[in-house]
């Protein structure tokens, strides 16, 4: 059994981490106070069995899910919320308001050298960093992690990233919003609605939150799907 950290709390990292940790010890160093937020990901999902695999039906009942008959959609700050309770079960160590200042190598290991305001430790002792902070939100004060790339025992997934506007408004307003990207209704009469920033516009009634972010991007805007096999690429190639 390794020990494996990774850094950040979005959703690849999280998937990530709930594969791995069946068999190895992992952490996840979380630069900011709350893990994966604010999401900036859709909580869209095609295959129904891949949300029910992660969730139990007591804790789906709160994601607001809405099932329009091609895909299943739900409010993700929750999802987030779940999947990092469901890891802190199965062992996962989360650091959150952490961040990594330097690594070095101790006898083959890594050595990570921590600061933060979560947590006692001073230092890390790993096998492995999976190391997301090249697409991370960045941490208070626009706060990084410094990482040596070049050392073996870390892992640099490459993944491109778009940034989008995304704005919450009440479900029957979203017909005369014509430049959306995607449209995600939810059963709480709330849709989530993605544009590219050069095309957002505002619905009759206001956006009811609004935020500005980064998302993984592969020529679309990827759905959940797409990050857990993207997940399951990622460890595919590692060498444990």
């Amino acid at each position: 059994m390794s020990s494996i950290t990774i850094t950040g709390g979005g959703l690849i990292g999280l998937f990530c981490a709930d594969i791995l940790s069946s068999n190895h010890d992992v952490t996840i160093i979380e630069i900011n106070a709350e893990i994966g937020f604010p999401a900036n990901f859709p909580g869209i999902i095609n295959q129904s069995n891949n949300i029910s695999n992660l969730l139990d039906s007591e804790e789906l009942s709160n994601l607001y899910i809405f099932d329009n008959g091609n895909e299943i959609n739900f409010r993700t700050e929750w999802f987030v919320k779940l999947l990092s309770h469901k890891l802190a079960k199965n062992k996962v160590d989360i650091i959150h308001r952490t961040r990594i200042e330097s690594t070095s190598i101790v006898k083959e290991q890594l050595n990570l050298e921590l600061k933060g305001s979560d947590s006692n430790k001073k230092h890390l002792i790993t096998d492995k960093l999976v190391n997301f902070s090249e697409s991370l939100i960045l941490g208070p004060k626009g706060q990084i992690h410094t990482i040596d790339d070049s050392l073996d025992q870390i892992i640099n997934p490459k993944i491109p990233t778009k940034q989008f506007f995304v704005g919450t408004c009440l479900r029957n307003n979203v017909s005369n919003l014509d430049k959306s990207k995607l449209v995600i209704e939810r059963s709480d009469g709330l849709a989530e609605v993605w544009y590219e920033l050069s095309e957002k516009q505002t619905p009759k009634q206001g956006w009811i939150e609004s935020k500005t972010l980064n998302a993984y991007y592969n020529s679309k805007i990827m759905i959940v799907d797409e990050y857990y096999q993207k997940a399951q690429q990622i460890i595919d190639t590692m060498v444990i």
